[in-house]
């Protein structure tokens, strides 16, 4: 594409700021089951000693721990079981510490989550699950919308993507059951995560391939501040359903859209809308105020409209059978679907364990997301000075070093234990950020989005089993922290079967993998 269309200029500073704005919202709704399901402390209610008063709201401290639990209540399941008074009295003699029963009725210290609001104690099962088809709800997401911004636009899947979600989740705001609530979560993933991915191609396609650094960078800062804001928004709402009222209805603003934020012209060059595509590149032109040649722009458009038939009949023809021919593809996809899959389950676990760490769950979630900056940061300075396979084996020796050595501390729960755990969300994000860059460099030009777009299915794949991670808890408290780092180094170890793109000229066909990857690469069956 011509320089009046890519690169970087008030135009597309333009564009970046409007794409700001979903990019930001769908980083406070992509984990708000971290805040909304979270874990909600709870005892027996016991009719014996208390009125139906503690059932209803919130309790104090007095409430919450009055003397005669430690005769009511077994010390080392308060939560789930209860000692029985055979007499009906309040008394130490006349509760049997010799047995216990399941809880009839909870008391919850608090009744801000989903967790009181549904009667979820004891079910831990039930409080992750949510966190589970969130985000099995991104997989169902990426071929719908991947339809809709081919067939309609980047900027149609944006839009409904965006405003979609908003409605989605206001609806979900009113959800009088737990499988009522399961069923909108769903539907609210399906539309609300291609939004980055929409945001992302239509970034590229303005600033140009050899901009993908620049365009995580310009991304991921409003992604990380979504993050955090989720946080601040759920510590002053109090109460999910007040968060959801405050959180989504500034989705619907998206719906201006259509106005205010240009199409992507490649995309309008693919689809045969070159008046359209002619009129939006004068925009960007007097924009950035460089001259344009009207002669020029039209034998340039009509030659790329050529050049994309012909490789999308290619690509369509060659993709299966060069999986099936060629080693070093398959080398590559394998070794990308297991970093995807990896990368992925070790940032949303991350998102997940923030609850277990000490302090304020707010401020410790409000520090992970902003761990997530100095990351982009380092990404931005190094990719094109180190290389693309040395960063990212750098970032995931540096998580899974924080990570495993925190179960080895003292005390876990400490100020070490928490700069270790922000140390390895800093690598995860390294790493994840520069994946995006990576496998696309990996793959040839023809193939390119298709194989990035099934890379990123892996990757929901561990985004799905990542909120079940706590559940491992039971075997022991360093389960959960070993196992999420334990798999960047085997992602790391994974590193040695691809070579580094960094310098190199990118393949354009399939055969060209085999060619470049000959003095480093060894066949694959």
């Amino acid at each position: 594409m011509d320089k009046e269309c890519v690169g970087w200029g008030r135009w597309q500073a333009r564009i970046a700021a409007l794409l700001a704005l979903p990019v930001l919202l769908t980083g406070m709704y992509g984990t708000n089951y971290v805040f909304l399901a979270a874990h909600t402390p709870h005892r027996c209610h016991i009719p014996e000693c208390e009125d139906n008063s503690t059932l209803s709201g919130p309790v104090d401290a007095d409430s919450w721990a009055p003397g005669w639990s430690s005769w009511a209540l077994p010390e080392d399941s308060p939560e789930c079981h209860r000692r029985p008074s055979p007499g009906g009295v309040c008394h130490e003699d006349a509760f049997d510490n010799t047995t216990r029963l399941d809880c009839e009725d909870f008391v919850y210290q608090h009744h801000s989550g989903i967790v009181a609001e549904f009667g979820l104690a004891c079910q831990e099962w039930k409080r992750t699950l949510v966190g589970t088809v969130h985000n099995a709800g991104m997989l169902v997401s990426l071929p719908i919308m991947g339809y809709v911004s081919d067939k309609w636009g980047r900027r149609a899947a944006l839009v409904s993507s965006g405003a979609g979600a908003g409605v989605l989740g206001l609806c979900k705001s009113f959800a009088g059951s737990y499988p009522a609530y399961l069923v909108f979560e769903f539907l609210e993933t399906v539309l609300g995560a291609s939004v980055y991915p929409a945001a992302f191609v239509l970034m590229i396609e303005w600033l140009g391939v050899e901009h993908r650094i620049l365009a995580s960078l310009l991304l991921g800062v409003p992604l990380a501040a979504g993050a955090a804001s989720l946080a601040l928004l759920d510590y002053l709402a109090g109460y999910w359903r007040t968060w959801a009222r405050l959180a989504y209805p500034p989705s619907l603003l998206l719906l201006l859209y259509p106005w205010l934020l240009p199409e992507s012209v490649r995309w309008l060059v693919a689809g045969g809308r070159a008046a359209e595509a002619i009129r939006v590149i004068k925009q960007a032109a007097r924009a950035n105020r460089v001259a344009v040649d009207a002669a020029a722009l039209d034998k340039m458009l009509a030659k790329d409209q050529i050049t994309n038939k012909v490789e999308a009949i290619v690509e369509e023809e060659s993709l299966f059978s060069a999986f099936i021919k060629y080693g070093a593809l398959r080398r590559r996809l394998l070794v990308c679907f297991a970093w995807w899959a990896g990368a992925v389950f070790v940032f949303y676990g991350l998102a997940v364990r923030a609850h277990a760490l000490a302090g304020s769950a707010h401020a410790n979630y409000a520090l992970l997301a902003a761990a997530e900056l100095p990351a982009l940061l380092l990404n931005t300075l190094l990719l094109d000075r180190v290389g693309r396979r040395p960063l990212l084996t750098a970032a995931w020796l540096l998580t899974a070093t924080a990570l495993i050595a925190i179960p080895c501390l003292p005390d876990p729960s400490s100020g070490a234990g928490t700069a270790l755990f922000l140390a390895g969300k800093m690598g995860a994000t390294m790493a994840l950020n520069a994946l995006y860059v990576y496998t696309a460099e990996l793959f040839p030009t023809r193939a390119r989005q298709r194989l990035l777009a099934a890379c990123s299915t892996c990757g929901r794949l561990g985004a799905i089993l990542a909120p079940q991670t706590p559940l491992l808890a039971v075997y022991g408290a360093w389960v959960p922290t070993t196992l999420l780092g334990a798999l960047p180094l085997i992602s790391a170890a994974l590193t040695r079967l691809v070579p580094d793109t960094l310098g190199r000229h990118l393949p354009d066909s399939f055969a060209d993998l085999d060619n470049s990857a000959a003095t480093t690469d060894t066949d694959i069956p």
